[in-house]
């Protein structure tokens, strides 16, 4: 398996960038991709913005992690923006030629596809949480898992609305029910 040492790939430029701060995008929606990030540490929401203008937070990365491979290995544009949430210092990593990349870094994509298969499965048990399970259940449980994975991070209303798939509005009203039943 991948041993981490982001230095001993071949057939890429490693840059080391300067710490990213909270609110800087990385890139934006449609942005030609030509290179993907590993996290040294900070935390990156990948959002995506919908015909309607309205943006959602389809992931979230933290130390350690990859993010931005899938659109440069399968794709040519870039789905979704990278929105710095805390302060981060990242990793970014630019192959030569793809094919001798994917070639010469055998034990990496076998790790990104690990990831790739963890992330498809989670996306696709949100999917259909968003089509069946009630908002008030999709937020708790949103607020709960955001809470407890990123616990170093004040999540806004709007975030956990839009990982949740539902309104800012809604994640308002219903936080301020359970804080009203609390007391």
């Amino acid at each position: 398996m991948f041993d981490g040492n982001i230095e001993n790939l071949k057939q890429c430029e490693i840059k080391h960038l300067e710490i990213l701060r909270k609110g800087d995008y990385l890139y934006e929606q449609g942005d030609k991709a030509q290179s993907f990030y590993y996290i040294n540490s900070g935390l990156v929401g990948l959002h995506h913005c919908l015909a309607n203008g309205k943006e959602a937070l389809i992931r979230i990365y933290s130390d350690t992690e990859f993010f931005g491979y899938r659109t440069l290995l399968g794709g040519k544009f870039y789905h979704c923006s990278a929105k710095i949430l805390q302060d981060t210092y990242l990793v970014q990593i630019i192959p030569h030629n793809v094919e001798l990349f994917i070639k010469e870094n055998f034990d990496l994509m076998r790790h990104l596809v690990f990831n790739l298969c963890s992330e498809l499965q989670d996306a696709e048990s949100r999917l259909g949480k968003i089509a069946f399970v009630k908002s008030v259940d999709r937020v708790l449980e949103s607020t709960k898992y955001l809470k407890d994975t990123y616990p170093n991070y004040k999540w806004t209303y709007r975030e956990i609305a839009q990982y949740a798939g539902c309104e800012t509005e809604t994640t308002i009203r219903l936080s301020k029910t359970l804080k009203k039943d609390e007391n």
